[in-house]
């Protein structure tokens, strides 16, 4: 009865935000990470195809994408050109939920933003297995599952220190992800902007509406997307493709 009422027992869900893809074996690996801690709990890919090798514009996603997580969630973010080298590794608790990541500047946007607080050096298991190049596998997911079945990972107070990125603008005038629609979102907010405003791309001012629809079939447009960045569009078309796009692309501010 005991070990029914605790494998029953509700358990917070562990989300991953990653740069890893949808192809070969990491996201699998990481997810039977947890799987050999703690079976009962609920894995879900938050997301995949982060800005590869990318933690500052990736960053920027990972604290839209906070908010709509539930309040107990906890989310491995693995995007770690450094893997293996001296960058530290992090458990950060923002407003109730856990984040779990390299010392490179993916979590920094998420902390800074946090009413509260608390921040831990996040080392591996003593008896764990650890390779130098996937620490998403070896440390961080197993130690997502431990928080989840209500057991502590290995976490070293830091207090107030500073991690790395704590001094990175908020609002990032540029290209941050392109969805498969060919939707450019950008690290702009709509308070960046007047009302009357618009973003700018290659000296071309693209309007600001509320939504698709709002233009013509083949036209450019800029929204506040769902997340509470600004977005560039095509109606039914792909602005990446029309305006040459990529991760990185400058955008600008006109002030209408």
């Amino acid at each position: 009865m005991v070990r029914l009422f605790c494998v029953l027992m509700s358990r917070p869900d562990i989300f991953f935000f990653t740069d890893f893809g949808v192809q070969g074996p990491y996201l699998g690996l990481m997810e039977a990470a947890v799987g050999s801690v703690c079976a009962s709990v609920r894995v879900v890919n938050l997301m995949c195809d982060a800005p590869r090798h990318d933690p500052r514009r990736a960053a920027r996603l990972l604290a839209a994408l906070a908010p709509w997580l539930p309040a107990d969630a906890i989310v491995v973010a693995v995007v770690d050109p450094g893997v293996g080298s001296e960058r530290g590794m992090l458990a950060l608790e923002a407003d109730g939920r856990w984040f779990l990541g390299p010392d490179n500047g993916l979590l920094s946007l998420v902390g800074r933003s946090a009413a509260h607080r608390r921040l831990w050096a996040l080392e591996a298991e003593p008896d764990a297995p650890l390779s130098a190049s996937f620490h998403g596998r070896d440390v961080f997911a197993p130690a997502a599952a431990r928080l989840a079945c209500g057991m502590r990972p290995r976490l070293k107070s830091l207090g107030q220190t500073a991690i790395v990125g704590e001094d990175w603008p908020a609002t990032l005038p540029e290209v941050i992800y392109i969805d498969h629609f060919g939707n450019a979102m950008t690290g702009i907010f709509p308070a960046d902007l007047s009302p009357s405003g618009a973003l700018v791309v290659q000296g071309k001012e693209i309007v600001r509406v509320r939504t698709f629809s709002d233009v013509a079939q083949g036209e450019l447009l800029c929204y506040e997307n769902s997340l509470g960045l600004m977005e560039i569009a095509v109606n039914g078309g792909s602005a990446a493709r029309r305006l040459g796009l990529c991760i990185g692309s400058p955008v600008g501010l006109s002030p209408g």
